[in-house]
């Protein structure tokens, strides 16, 4: 056979199968499943020959939104935690003490061996459970010396328990001590600084302290006498 008889038969070979593939798809029943969202459009073929249109139309895919830009928000202040209220009531209460006063008159006697004593007297009025000071400078002048300061302050912290006082007291004094003899050495200056509590009686008397010079025979007393004010 030669080939100019062989090339119509191919082509007609061709065509018939063409055909028959495209009578199979159009006789398939119609339980046969399709792939989902593709829909297959016949559409005359070129004299060219050409490929069959596919479209999507899937109702069950979702079409993209336009994404729109949100507002940023600015960030929100924090607070503090506030403490629990358990917690709150646990801390106790300030005390107060009763509403009266005490009289607090402080005696301060300097004396210098057999001397005749030097007596000093300091008084506050001070509410029970409250506190009380007094503050005094006093400046010394010497020959050929700079002024030297002398203080003298007294501190008060007085309780009413019962029909007694407890009393918490300090001291802070200075004493000049001068040159009397060949013998001595020379003035000076003797800083005290005592601090006391005590148990009082109200309106009797009572020594806190005394102490004494560590270069003479000099010695200080502090007494104190405590009265309720009602």
């Amino acid at each position: 056979m030669s080939v100019r008889w062989m090339f119509p038969c191919v082509a007609t070979a061709l065509v018939a199968l063409t055909a028959g593939t495209f009578a199979q798809v159009a006789t398939a029943p119609a339980s046969t499943p399709r792939p989902l969202g593709l829909t297959v459009a016949a559409v005359p073929m070129a004299s060219g020959g050409g490929m069959p249109q596919i479209e999507d139309q899937n109702p069950l895919l979702p079409t993209p939104a336009a994404q729109t830009p949100q507002a940023v928000q600015p960030p929100r202040p924090t607070r503090a935690p506030e403490a629990p209220a358990a917690i709150l009531s646990l801390v106790p209460p300030r005390s107060r003490g009763q509403l009266v006063n005490l009289r607090l008159e402080f005696t301060i006697t300097d004396q210098i061996g057999t001397a005749t004593p030097v007596k000093k007297t300091v008084m506050m009025n001070v509410a029970d459970g409250e506190s009380g000071r007094i503050r005094t400078n006093a400046d010394v002048y010497r020959a050929n010396t700079s002024p030297t300061q002398v203080p003298l302050s007294v501190d008060a912290s007085p309780e009413v328990e019962g029909n007694k006082i407890r009393l918490r007291a300090s001291l802070d004094y200075q004493l000049l001590n001068e040159r009397t003899a060949p013998d001595q050495p020379t003035g000076g200056k003797t800083s005290i600084t005592q601090s006391v509590t005590s148990i009082l009686n109200d309106g009797v008397p009572t020594i806190l302290s005394q102490s004494a010079d560590p270069l003479t025979d000099r010695k200080v007393t502090l007494e104190v006498k405590a009265t309720i004010i009602k």
